[in-house]
């Protein structure tokens, strides 16, 4: 019983481990509290300060723009007020000047160095010296002027002839401004510019600071993509390379006027010590709690769990700010506007308070009335807009339009919507910035005026120009001639018309200025008056220069009115000459065109049958001759077609630099066979598709480029160049270059290159072949394009031909193609014993006998049985009577032609069968147009081809196959 007791009465060791066990634990909670309320706490400091700072970087950013343009549109004021004079005159004007000149450095000391002013026969600069001494110093020439570096703003007065040159001081304006913004002690002000990071400290002279290169360079790619936003990374302490610390780096790009360097403040917050100095205070504190933990251990627990749920949540709220902060950072691309929300219907959920300072209304009024602030002359086309935009999935939208303010004043303000879409591609809503654009429109609505202005007149090069009020006062002119006037120039100023012109016309003068005044178009008045020099005609032309101006140019028409009734006789005698010579040539060469097809037909199946060697060079003769022939007939067609004044544009829209390519990769076996070293550049604006006439513009770029294959030697070089100019939105003029290596022209015979039927040498024992045609063909395409061909040559050295063609860019999809049956596979198909594998019926329209037997001696090479008929009209009888797969119908015939018995198929046949393709001498493209708008599928110039015809059946036997598929 005794020692039952006393085993009784010893304590378990169970239940010490327990307490140990507790008591261990309880210390390990302990601990843990301390490690997760420091991680929260760090984490918290941390989000407050990047909040924090990327609010101040951005104004930084904005401040920094703002102080440079206010230097800047002062320059420009100052500028546009200098009076070339200045130092010609009194010291009076002198001391005017150059107490402006030091009240614009007292405005902006911080930014600049210095001021350089240039007068047309004075040179002045400006400058504070080290004493703060407002310094002047002049110049004797434009050469003894200090050299002007890259943070340099020259501003230019053309008018008047005088110029600011602004050398700027970047470093002090930039310390001078972030001096206004307290990062702590661990915070560094760093401004990014041309890849480099310069830091402006308060302890720091002006340095590089280095971050991790990674960090670094994506930092620098938003900033040239304009984006703003923050990272996390290591940074180089200022002064010590070989000590780093980590930290956070926010980032706002901003831009100069003037110049071209893009910039950004950079704020980095040295974050490797944040929430230790805190976290010294709580650790003892927190040790002095562990002998009170004991009870209220798990409430603790319960407490620092919540605490630490709530801190993930506001991480991922924080991570959804910073987001819609990148968001606004693509839509914030200018200053005064406001941001705003709308769902998928189009309702605005939410807008920005700024809406009241940008509009003048208040939030509430906005959201409910926004629409009818819109003026109705935009708001129909904005909702097209949108409505497209979602239609096409854009990830982006913007457009500008007009606005009415609370004030009622209309304003120019642009929207940049960002569109939301789920994942399934359903549009959820936009999120936007609406921006006053008011002084930009109107900038640019002035500068359109302006050019507008100065286009009128240059297009008009007269002889002499007067301005006039509405009211008809004179004010101000530009004469070349004084001899042509009745009154001196300077007599007429800031009196009317009425009182010193003549009639009658004084009287055509009044009626002709109210009509310009009414209807707002120009006037042509052609008058005679007597002068000191005998009697003159002139020819005035009148016109608007603005609202509130009018413009008269004259020029004398004397000497033309008196040649004029005999030239229009010339004109109209040597114009019906021309058409008479130009109707023969045409028909002409179609007559040589119809037996040339029987004749290079045959000579294409004689060269498939059995020839010895010497026969098949004969037939090698004769084919390139027939071909040689061939070509020269296209001239006299091409040629004939424009002295008649028949052709026409057939623009279509393509992609110019794949056409062109195509077109020079033609010349590739001349190139190889002569070794010439051939150079091609594409101008970088070129656009990507284009209207023009491709085929006259193809046949161009063809005769320049192979005239100049043709006179270049060996080892000779080639160079095309293709060049643009655009103006006025969507119209350019098109310039291409071709160069050579060449012989060289004569300088006296340059100008009759481009006549007809003209060679630089026309012996019979000259070196090059060719009809003379080639350059005149391209000079008048050139000129029905709206453009001109100029001849560049020097003796020995080569040429450059250089035309210009006048287009528009184009958007569309469209290309206007129409079927050629001479494009698809090349010579390589293979058409031996085509109607065992293709068996199809044919029928032949066509009453020329050579050409009748060439299609049947083709037609059994090919293996085919085919049926024929003389005309038109039997053409139609035998198809209404008989099915044929396919058709081949000539277009002149006796009784009805090929066009007109197409028709008449076509209307018994509505399901397209057969195919019918044209065969005609006429190869132009407006016949092809006829042909295929008859009905036709396909057309086929003569001389025609056996591998054309073999091509066309293959093509043939394809569709009707797909049809009974």
């Amino acid at each position: 019983m005794k020692l039952k007791n006393e085993i009784l009465s010893r304590p378990k060791k169970g239940g010490l481990r327990w307490i140990v066990g507790i008591g261990i634990l309880l210390v390990f909670l302990i601990l843990m509290l301390g490690v997760s309320f420091f991680i929260a706490l760090r984490e918290s400091q941390i989000s407050s300060r990047q909040l924090s700072l990327n609010k101040q970087v951005e104004i930084a950013g904005k401040d920094l723009q703002k102080s440079f343009d206010a230097m800047y549109e002062d320059m420009v004021f100052f500028v546009n007020n200098l009076e070339p004079w200045t130092y010609q005159r009194d010291g009076n004007e002198q001391l005017a000047f150059e107490k402006r000149a030091r009240r614009i450095f007292n405005n902006h000391r911080e930014l600049l160095d210095s001021v350089i002013v240039t007068f047309p026969e004075d040179f002045v600069s400006f400058h504070f010296d080290r004493q703060n001494v407002f310094v002047k110093s002049t110049f004797g020439s434009r050469e003894d002027l200090p050299k002007i570096g890259k943070n340099s703003i020259v501003l230019q007065n053309a008018n008047k002839g005088v110029g600011i040159h602004v050398i700027l001081n970047l470093n002090r304006f930039f310390r001078g401004e972030l001096g206004n913004y307290y990062l702590g002690s661990s915070g560094e002000k760093v401004v990014w510019c041309a890849g480099e990071f310069q830091l402006f400290s308060d302890n720091f002279d002006i340095s590089q600071i280095e971050l991790e290169p990674e960090i670094a360079l994506a930092i620098q790619n938003e900033i040239n993509d304009g984006l703003k936003g923050y990272m996390v990374g290591e940074v180089y302490s200022p002064g010590d390379l070989g000590s780093k610390f980590k930290a956070t780096i926010h980032y706002y790009p901003f831009s100069l006027q003037a110049i071209s360097e893009r910039f950004a403040v950079v704020f980095i917050q040295d974050i490797s010590n944040i929430g230790f100095d805190v976290y010294n205070t709580y650790f003892y504190f927190l040790l002095g709690l562990t002998l009170l933990l004991a009870a209220v251990i798990l409430l603790l627990y319960q407490f620092i769990k919540k605490v630490q749920g709530t801190n993930r949540q506001l991480k991922e709220y924080s991570i959804e700010i910073q987001e819609l902060f990148r968001r606004q950072s693509l839509l914030l691309q200018e200053s005064n506007g406001f941001i705003y929300f709308q769902d998928e219907n189009g309702k605005m959920t939410s807008v920005g308070e700024e809406v009241t300072e940008v509009l003048g209304y208040e939030k509430g009024d906005f959201l409910r009335n926004f629409k009818s602030y819109i003026d109705p002359m935009d708001i129909q086309s904005l909702q097209i807009q949108i409505q497209n935009a979602v239609e096409r999935k854009l990830d982006v939208f913007e457009t500008d339009f007009n606005f009415i303010k609370k004030n009622g004043n209309w304003i120019r303000v642009k929207i940049f919507e960002k569109f939301i879409y789920d994942e399934n591609g359903d549009f959820l809503g936009n999120v936007g910035i609406c921006t006053d654009i008011q002084k930009k429109y109107e900038a640019q609505q002035e500068l359109i005026v302006s050019e507008n202005r100065l286009r009128a007149v240059l297009d008009s090069l007269p002889d002499l120009i007067f301005i006039y009020d509405n009211n008809g006062i004179f004010l101000d002119y530009y004469v070349q001639d004084r001899s042509l006037l009745l009154f001196p120039p300077e007599y007429t100023q800031g009196k009317n018309f009425r009182e010193i012109m003549p009639e009658p016309i004084k009287g055509q003068l009044e009626v002709i200025f109210e009509k310009i005044i009414r209807t707002g178009k120009s006037q042509i008045l052609e008058f005679e008056v007597m002068l000191p020099i005998g009697k003159r005609i002139f020819e005035t032309r009148l016109f608007k220069l603005d609202d509130k101006r009018i413009i008269s140019m004259a020029r004398d028409v004397t000497a033309q009115k008196l040649w004029e009734k005999g030239l229009r006789e010339a004109k109209e005698a040597a114009e019906q000459a021309n058409r008479a010579k130009s109707e023969f040539l045409a028909n002409m060469s179609h007559e040589i065109r119809t037996p040339m097809n029987g004749l290079l037909g045959i000579i294409g199946l004689l060269e498939n049958t059995k020839l010895d060697q010497k026969q098949s060079e004969y037939i090698r003769v004769i084919k390139d001759s027939g071909k040689s022939l061939t070509a020269i007939i296209n001239d006299i067609l091409d040629y004939s077609k424009i002295e008649s004044g028949m052709i026409e544009l057939f623009p279509s829209i393509f992609e110019l630099k794949k056409e062109f390519s195509n077109t020079l990769k033609l010349f590739e076996g001349i190139i190889k066979e002569k070794q010439i070293k051939f150079e091609v550049h594409f101008s970088e604006s070129l656009p990507d598709k284009v209207s023009l006439d491709k085929e006259k513009i193809n046949q161009v770029l063809y005769n320049i480029v192979g005239n100049a294959m043709k006179f270049t030697p060996n080892n000779g070089v080639v160079s095309v160049r293709v060049d643009i100019e655009s103006f006025m939105d969507e119209n350019f003029m098109l310039e291409v270059s071709v160069s050579d290596t060449g012989m060289g022209i004569p300088p006296e015979k340059i100008t009759h290159l481009t006549q007809p039927f003209v060679q630089l040498d026309s012996s019979t024992t000259r070196e090059y072949a060719g009809t003379g045609l080639g350059l005149a063909i391209s000079k008048k395409l050139v000129e029905l394009m709206g453009g001109e061909l100029s001849i560049e040559s020097e003796l020995g050295k080569g040429s450059t031909f250089t035309f210009s063609i006048f287009g528009s860019i184009s958007q569309s999809e469209s290309t206007g193609e129409i079927p050629d049956m001479h494009q698809g596979e090349g010579a390589g198909f293979s058409y031996q014993n085509m109607a065992e594998k293709i068996p199809i019926s044919i029928l032949l329209v066509e009453d020329n006998e050579i050409n009748l037997t060439f299609m049947r001696m083709t037609m059994e090479q090919l293996g085919y049985h085919i049926e024929i008929a003389k005309n038109g009209l039997d053409g139609v009888m035998m198809a209404g009577k008989k099915h044929y797969d396919l058709i081949f119908m000539d277009i002149q015939m006796p009784k009805m032609n090929g066009l007109e018995a197409t028709k008449a198929i076509r209307k018994f046949d509505e399901a397209g069968n057969p195919v019918i393709i044209g065969l005609s001498a006429n190869a132009f493209k407006e016949d092809v147009d006829t042909a295929i708008d008859a009905g036709m599928d396909g057309y086929l110039t003569k001389p025609i081809s056996i591998e054309d015809i073999a091509r066309v059946i293959k093509d043939t036997f394809g569709k009707h196959k797909k049809r009974k598929l």
